[in-house]
């Protein structure tokens, strides 16, 4: 496998392949510790900060730290903030008022954390996480969005009913809110290993291409091919990599689909290869967001 630097390049067997996973990539109790509890302020601070018809009604943690896939030195956050239903019960109502909310949050933290920034849909910003004792800090990029709160017992073929007769910009707007049930189905049932493995090759992704492209899409191909193979508890990671980067090197035969997840075949789309679709929503190919070109060069 030719990867992207020289420690990588070290790796021989399945006892290098551990070994730098758990030296370089993988988080330790003391890193997850202080990473909760930076998140938990962040979630305080909003929720005391902002008021008014802003107000969230819940701030939902996301991104690779929720979903037990963090890898060391920098992750990323989402944080979904759950809108009042009160106040906010339409997606429509809330592309309409998306640029004051954004501007209202982005006013509110621009003096409390770094690089704050708005784009189109939502505010990014960055802290730092630093352990106690041994002093190792951590950089957290966080994407703050604002969504509708559908609630926990929401119908979503519903959801997927109305977004299906939606425009393309507002179908968009519905992603943050079903972000709890692709949090939910990363974590279900996913054994340490697997997660060393999803670890590792997005580990590999981030330092084999420059502005690196979604995760969201390398997790969701890492377990497709886990599942094909049985979900097994125990498997050799060097193995299972070996497939990972065959698989990547031919993107056009990259075909990923979870239909009888979160939706059925009612709702399913036609999509040209590769596509890789999220399965709480048909409407998202998470393939198109990545450079294939570039990724399907670094594997050998």
């Amino acid at each position: 496998m030719a990867m992207a630097n020289v420690s990588i390049n070290s790796i021989r067997n399945e006892r290098d392949l551990e070994i730098f996973i758990r030296e370089h990539i993988q988080t330790d109790d003391a890193y997850r510790t202080v990473c909760k509890r930076v998140i938990k302020s962040i979630s305080e601070f909003l929720k005391h900060n902002i008021q008014g018809k802003y107000r969230p009604e819940e701030v939902l943690k996301t991104g690779s730290t929720a979903k037990g896939t963090a890898i060391k030195g920098k992750s990323d956050v989402d944080l979904v903030f759950l809108l009042s239903r009160s106040r906010y019960q339409s997606v429509d109502h809330l592309n309409n008022d998306l640029k004051e909310i954004l501007a209202h949050i982005k006013g509110v933290i621009i003096g409390k954390y770094q690089n704050v920034q708005v784009h189109q849909r939502a505010v990014s910003f960055e802290t730092v996480c630093r352990e106690s004792g041994t002093g190792h800090s951590h950089v957290i990029s966080v994407d703050l969005l604002p969504a509708v709160n559908f609630g926990d017992l929401v119908n979503l073929r519903s959801i997927h009913t109305q977004m299906r007769i939606a425009s393309e910009e507002v179908r968009n707007m519905y992603t943050p809110s079903l972000t709890k049930w692709q949090r939910e189905f990363v974590k279900r049932d996913r054994t340490e290993q697997l997660k060393k493995l999803i670890r590792f090759v997005k580990y590999w992704k981030n330092e084999s291409i420059q502005n690196s492209t979604s995760s969201f899409a390398i997790e969701l191909l890492v377990i497709r091919l886990w599942s094909q193979d049985g979900s097994p508890v125990h498997f050799k990671l060097t193995n299972a990599l070996k497939k990972v980067m065959e698989t990547i090197a031919v993107p056009n035969h990259i075909r990923v689909e979870f239909v009888g997840e979160f939706y059925n075949r009612e709702f399913q789309k036609s999509y040209a290869a590769p596509y890789i679709i999220d399965p709480v929503n048909p409407y998202s190919n998470e393939a198109a967001k990545c450079r294939w070109n570039e990724i399907s060069r670094n594997p050998g």
